[in-house]
């Protein structure tokens, strides 16, 4: 889309309602929201301001061009400014209830940013840049000042600052567009931005009557607890820390803290009685329903919540970020009888949810994607990707058992253990029983930021270097590097959070950590989340390491002889003869995994070091005007901004580049081949799901999880078609195999 006008705009506004916590279209249907200044300029011309707080209305001239599809008009996070207007707009009689000004002719300069690696908000760009005209420092004390809707007297120097810092805002865009043009966003991602937006503005419908009686429900079953555990305890307040504290030292249970992690130790040598008492306070704590409260302090005045989703909100990767209900972090469900339950608590029926749960905090918390609901005469298709990571990577290289069992859509977990133990493996049918071993091997392993104990002091295993030599429990050991193991759903316990099946040193033998759970608790664990994952390759002769003070098998690729007896090879009836042999042909099935981490590796310092663009299969790394840029086989790029070769502390070398490390600061971050493949894997799986939702543009989005999209549907339209259309291909992904799955649900559900 070209334009010979492009029109730069920022707006104040105000209202009551809070923006942080209703979003952006809730706010501004509030009825006291107004738009205070408009600051605009046309192709980078002095920037002016209206006042509209003081009956200044928008010219015509700036009416037209907002509403001219061949202007273009562009805004640091431009949706705020899309949606404000919008309801400007509705106002003046312009645009029907819930219509909003297409994003067809906006851009957004914070897209942009984004494309590059650069930070999202405007005032730590602006930083980074050193533009020469940022943010007013002052600027927060004057939004306080004259945005909540509260101001009843003014300050006539404060309101001329105010003006001046919404002309600032429009000058730093337009500066911004003058440094980053060199480096235009590609059409087809405005084009990804334009169906983004779209799917935020039909929004999803909740449920408000489930939602409502779920908030008072909880607190009905917080009243409850509560009285129980005075009763227990003879405590004021059993809610309090150092009530409880006290309490429990008097029960010879002394503690610094009451953290899920210590709960956990002091239920292992509490008295029935003592237990009892955690197990209710863990329930009182456990009783969130911020959620519930999310979604009704940002439904709309139909019921429908919109704005959930960021587009680029990952810079790394390009993926979605989720915002105010937080799509991509609601709990499980895996009650048989959600349905029921749901019900019951529509129904606010407290006397039988009692009856029928045990623990109706966890009851609520598993009913909350529930309450997204499909209007009357329709329902929802959930669709998503079956192990799309696992797919994107053995295509990329180019493992090619891995590819026939994606495109005979055969079973993953299957294949692994059939090749493990010779043995033909059918889920549920012939040596079904070894299923779990093979995906035991596929799966287990330890989540992101755990600390491994090396020679080099605790490393997260992230970042763990075949210089780091690891604790056995006896000795320091080599190992062969870390392995990528994706997005998957992993349990704490004791301190170490892995993959339920990740086997644990016990009592002197090796288990996976759900069972020792369960031996040490009488109860099976189901707390479970998903996070980004690793294993380690080869720890010693033992195959094992030390993390977050727990001794663990290395469970993934090439686990080793220790690891097939761990997980019953010899009580199969194979003789430990035959089983280095075996693990020798399990490695050599997947070589090229590895071989491409340090090809990727190789690749991206060849790069830096020569400036030269350096080809490795469909993907391209380069350097230019100091940025690294890996473009992936879509033709997106991967930016990594004033990139390095340099020796970290440990004396080998490493690649580094600027970017938001974990406390949200600019500064410089240290990567290498596995952590750059794990990029590359999670870009190319999100420019597949965009594919997939620009193939059902014609059907409406209502939302997306992860590798998931969820549809609004009338009873004409099937689920295979939703699912047909997710696997049709793009041009640059020949000969890779996707497979999807997907419901009918009225409400939305796990499966």
């Amino acid at each position: 889309m070209t334009s010979s006008r492009r029109l730069f705009i920022d707006i104040e506004t105000s209202s009551t309602t809070d923006l942080s916590k209703a979003g952006v279209y809730r706010y501004a249907e509030s009825e006291d929201f107004q738009i205070l200044l408009f600051a605009f300029s046309f192709d980078g011309d002095p920037v002016e301001v209206i006042d509209m707080k003081h009956f200044e209305a928008l010219p015509d001239f700036l009416i037209e061009a907002i509403l001219d599809p061949d202007v273009i008009k562009v805004a640091h996070n431009a949706a705020f400014e899309r949606i404000c207007l919008s309801r400007y707009f509705r106002d003046l009689g312009m645009l029907d209830d819930y219509e909003f000004l297409d994003p067809e002719d906006w851009q957004c300069s914070m897209v942009h940013a984004a494309t590059l690696g650069l930070p999202l908000s405007l005032d730590q760009l602006s930083q980074v840049l050193n533009l020469e005209r940022p943010k007013l420092k002052e600027g927060r004390a004057l939004i306080k000042m004259f945005c909540s809707g509260h101001t009843e007297h003014e300050d006539p120097e404060k309101g001329q600052l105010f003006k001046e810092y919404n002309k600032r805002d429009v000058e730093a865009e337009i500066e911004i567009e003058q440094r980053l043009i060199k480096f235009p966003v590609r059409a087809s991602i405005w084009t990804e931005y334009q169906l983004d937006q779209r799917i935020n503005d039909s929004g999803v419908l909740v449920d408000i009557n489930l939602a409502t009686h779920a908030l008072e429900i909880s607190e009905s079953a917080k009243e409850s607890l509560l009285k129980r555990l005075q009763k227990m305890t003879g405590l004021e307040n059993p809610n309090s820390p150092s009530q409880m504290k006290e309490w429990l030292l008097q029960q010879n249970l002394p503690t610094d803290t009451l953290n899920q992690k210590a709960m956990k130790a002091l239920m292992e040598k509490a008295s029935d009685k003592v237990r009892t008492v955690l197990e209710l306070r863990n329930q009182l704590a456990m009783a969130s329903v911020k959620k519930y409260e999310a979604m009704l302090n940002s439904a709309c005045s139909d019921g429908r919540i919109r704005g959930m989703f960021q587009f680029y909100g990952a810079i790394r990767t390009g993926r979605y970020s989720g915002r105010i209900v937080q799509l991509q972090n609601l709990p499980r469900n895996k009650m048989p009888d959600l349905k029921e339950a749901r019900s019951l608590v529509a129904d606010k029926n407290i006397q039988a949810l009692e009856i029928l749960y045990d623990d109706i905090p966890d009851t609520l918390s598993q009913l909350i994607r529930t309450a997204l609901i499909a209007p009357e005469g329709k329902d929802f298709i959930v669709a998503d990707y079956s192990a799309i990571e696992a797919r994107v990577l053995s295509w990329l290289a180019e493992e090619e058992w891995r590819q026939a069992v994606f495109k005979e859509n055969g079973d993953i977990y299957c294949e692994t253990a059939s090749r493990m133990f010779k043995v033909p493996v059918v889920k549920h049918g012939v040596n079904g029983d070894l299923r779990q071993k093979g995906k035991q091997a596929e799966l287990a392993c330890i989540a992101k930021g755990e600390l491994v104990l090396t020679d080099k002091g605790l490393v997260p295993i992230e970042e763990v270097r075949l210089d780091h030599r690891l604790w056995d429990g006896e000795n320091w050991v080599t190992h062969e590097g870390v392995i990528d193991k994706g997005i998957r759903r992993v349990m704490t316990y004791k301190g170490l959070t892995a993959t339920p099946d990740h086997l644990v040193l016990y009592r002197g033998s090796w288990a996976p950590l759900g069972i020792v759970s369960l031996l040490q608790t009488d109860e099976p664990y189901d707390e479970f989340f998903e996070a980004q994952t690793y294993d380690i390759k080869n720890a010693g002769p033992h195959h094992c390491f030390t993390v977050s003070g727990k001794l663990v098998h290395n469970c993934g690729y090439g686990g080793s002889v220790g690891a097939m007896k761990a997980m019953g090879a010899l009580d199969f009836g194979m003789k430990e003869e035959e089983l280095k042999p075996l693990v020798d042909s399990w490695r050599q099935a997947n070589p090229k995994i590895v071989k491409y981490w340090w090809a990727v590796d190789a690749a991206i310092k060849k790069a830096l070091r020569t400036k030269q663009p350096v080809f490795l299969k469909n993907l391209v790394f380069s350097y230019t005007s100091g940025i690294l840029f890996i473009q992936l086989p879509s033709g997106r790029s991967l930016a990594y901004p004033k990139p390095k070769i340099e020796t970290n502390e440990y004396g080998t070398e490493s690649v580094t580049y600027m970017g938001l490390g974990l406390n949200k600061k600019w500064e410089r971050l240290e990567s290498y081949g596995p952590k750059f493949v794990e990029n590359i894997t999670q870009a190319i799986s999100r420019d597949l799901l965009m594919n997939a939702m620009n193939n059902c543009r014609k059907y409406k989005i209502v939302a997306h999880v992860h590798d998931e999209i969820i549809v609004e549907a009338d009873p004409s339209m099937s689920v295979e078609t939703i699912c047909q259309k997710m696997c049709e291909l793009p041009s640059w992904a020949n000969g890779l195999v996707l497979n999807a799955e997907g419901y009918r649900t009225p409400f939305y559900c796990k499966d």
